[in-house]
C-alpha cells in the first residue's frame, strides 16, 4: 500500500471535493462534448467483445456506457472515479438504464487501484491524466492491471484548446494570485506535456508502452445562451477556478468575473449562440506481449 504526503492527500481531497460538487450537473448542462469525445475515444480504442474494460476518471459515464456496448452480452466494464458523488450519480444511471450486472462504479483513486495483476483487457482515462497528482504513479497501475497485450487509450486537450481558452486564463490573472511556475515547486522535475502529440507520446513510452498511436479531433459545440455557458464552467474542472475566486474576492467578486465572462464570450457568438472549438488528442498504446 502507498502512502500520499499531506500535500498531495489534500490535492486529491479537494480534487474529489470540487467533481463532487460538480456530479449532479456534470456533462449535463451545456453541450454534450465529455460524451462525444467519450465515444470518438471508444470508437478509437476498437473494444472487442467479451473484454474486460477499466474506465478510469468515469465522471458520469461519457466512456462507460460507449465502453458497455462494445463490450457486448459477455463483456465487463469497471469505472472508478475520484468521487463518491460522481460514482452515486452514475450509478443512478446505469440502475435506470438496468446495466447493473456487466457494468460496475466503484469509488478509487487512479493511483491507488484496487484491482488485481493483469485483469483488463482495455485500460482507459478520459480528460483526467492531467489531474493526477502523482501521474506516473497512475500511469504505472494503468500498466500493472492490463494484460500483456492489452490497450491504453486516453485523451486531453490539445495546444489549439488552450489558445482557444486564452482570453479565459488571461481574465483569470486579474482575479486570482499567480500559481507557482514548475520550478517554486519542492522536489519538481520536468513537467509532463500533455497538450502535444509528443508530449502525450511521451507519457505513454515512458510508462513502458508501445506502438503509440495519436490521434487528433476537433469540433464546434453550441451553448445556448450566456447563462448556458456559465453553468456549464461549474459543471466541470473549470469550477475549481470559479469557486477560488469566489473564497478570495468573494460573491460580488465573482459576480464582476461573470460580467467579464459574458463580456468575452460575445465574441463568440453567432445567430444559434455562442461556438466553442473543442480540440483533442486521444493516445492508443498497448501493453507488451512478454
Amino acid at each position: 500500500m502507498s502512502f500520499d504526503s499531506d500535500e498531495i492527500a489534500q490535492r486529491k481531497q479537494w480534487i474529489g471535493g470540487m467533481f463532487g460538487r460538480a456530479a449532479s450537473t456534470y456533462d449535463h448542462v451545456g453541450p454534450p462534448f465529455f460524451s462525444h469525445f467519450g465515444k470518438h475515444l471508444v470508437d478509437i480504442a476498437k473494444i472487442s467483445p467479451s473484454s474486460n474494460v477499466l474506465d478510469v476518471a468515469t465522471g458520469r459515464g461519457a466512456l462507460l456506457f460507449p465502453a458497455a456496448e462494445a463490450v457486448g452480452r459477455d463483456g465487463q466494464v469497471v469505472g472508478v472515479d475520484l468521487s463518491e458523488a460522481m460514482i452515486q450519480e452514475t450509478s443512478k444511471e446505469l440502475a435506470r438504464q438496468n446495466m447493473s450486472l456487466k457494468v460496475a462504479v466503484r469509488q478509487m483513486d487512479a493511483e491507488n487501484l484496487q484491482f488485481s495483476d493483469e485483469l483488463f483487457d482495455y485500460v482507459l482515462c478520459g480528460f483526467a491524466i492531467f489531474f493526477f497528482p502523482q501521474l506516473n504513479r497512475a500511469m504505472s497501475e494503468f500498466y500493472r492491471v492490463l494484460k500483456p497485450n492489452g490497450h491504453i487509450c486516453v485523451s486531453t486537450w490539445d495546444t489549439l484548446f488552450y489558445e482557444q481558452w486564452g482570453w479565459f486564463d488571461a481574465l483569470i490573472k486579474e482575479y486570482l494570485p499567480p500559481e507557482p511556475t514548475p520550478s517554486e515547486k519542492s522536489g519538481s522535475t520536468s513537467e509532463p506535456v500533455f497538450d502535444t502529440p509528443e508530449g502525450l507520446e511521451s507519457i505513454l513510452a515512458s510508462a513502458g508502452f508501445e506502438n503509440i498511436q495519436i490521434f487528433s479531433e476537433a469540433k464546434e459545440f453550441v451553448y445556448s445562451a450566456n447563462e448556458d455557458y456559465w453553468l456549464s464552467l461549474w459543471s466541470h474542472g473549470a469550477r475549481e477556478v470559479l469557486e477560488k475566486i469566489e473564497q478570495v474576492r468573494g460573491k460580488e467578486g465573482l459576480a464582476r468575473f461573470r460580467s467579464d465572462v459574458f463580456r468575452e464570450v460575445e465574441g463568440l457568438r453567432k445567430e444559434d449562440g455562442l461556438h466553442q472549438m473543442f480540440s483533442t488528442l486521444i493516445g492508443l498504446a498497448n501493453k507488451p506481449q512478454t
